[in-house]
C-alpha cells in the first residue's frame, strides 16, 4: 500500500484562505465563512462551466474545496488542474470514503485495454468488467488525477 497512488485526503481542517465551496450532488456542505462563495452542481462532470467561470474570477489566495461522493470530487479536481489549479489549492472531502480504499464502493475505472472510464461498484483488487470490450479488469492500487479514475489491468 505505501507504493501506490490511492487517492489519500487529509483531516477535515480547513485552511484560513476564502474558498470556492462546490458541493456535488447531495453533499452537504461545510458551514460557509466570510468570503466562501458556495456553489453546488448535480454530478462532477457538471464542474467544467462552472470551473470556467469562477476561475476566471479568484484570484491568489483562494482555495476551492469540493465535498461529494470520491468520483465526483476526484472528476471536479481533475476538470479544476485542466484549467491550471494547483493540487495545493484543492481541498477535497469525499463523503462516501469512511470505510477505507480498499472498501466496495462506487468507483470510475479505466479500461487498460480499450481506453474506457466507466462507472462500476468495485473494491481495490476486485474484478470487473469493461461494459465496452467486455476485457475482464482487476481494479488496481493506482488512481490517475488526470483521468479521475482507477486503472482496470487486464486479468
Amino acid at each position: 500500500m505505501e507504493q501506490t497512488t490511492l487517492p489519500r485526503y487529509p483531516a477535515a481542517g480547513r485552511s484560513p484562505a476564502p474558498h470556492l465551496v462546490i458541493a456535488v450532488g447531495a453533499a452537504e456542505p461545510p458551514a460557509p465563512r466570510p468570503g466562501d462563495r458556495l456553489r453546488t452542481i448535480r454530478c462532477g462532470a457538471d464542474a467544467d462551466e462552472l470551473l470556467d467561470a469562477e476561475l476566471a474570477t479568484m484570484v491568489t489566495g483562494w482555495r476551492i474545496l469540493v465535498t461529494g461522493t470520491e468520483s465526483d470530487v476526484q472528476q471536479v479536481r481533475s476538470a479544476a488542474l485542466a484549467r491550471g489549479a494547483l493540487d495545493s489549492e484543492l481541498e477535497l472531502r469525499p463523503t462516501d470514503v469512511d470505510a477505507g480504499p480498499e472498501a466496495l464502493r462506487p468507483r470510475t475505472v479505466h479500461c487498460g485495454h480499450c481506453h474506457t472510464r466507466f462507472s462500476a461498484t468495485a473494491a481495490i483488487g476486485g474484478a470487473v468488467h469493461c461494459p465496452a470490450c467486455g476485457c475482464a479488469l482487476v481494479v488496481a492500487h493506482h488512481h490517475s488525477r488526470t483521468h479521475a479514475a482507477f486503472l482496470g489491468s487486464p486479468a
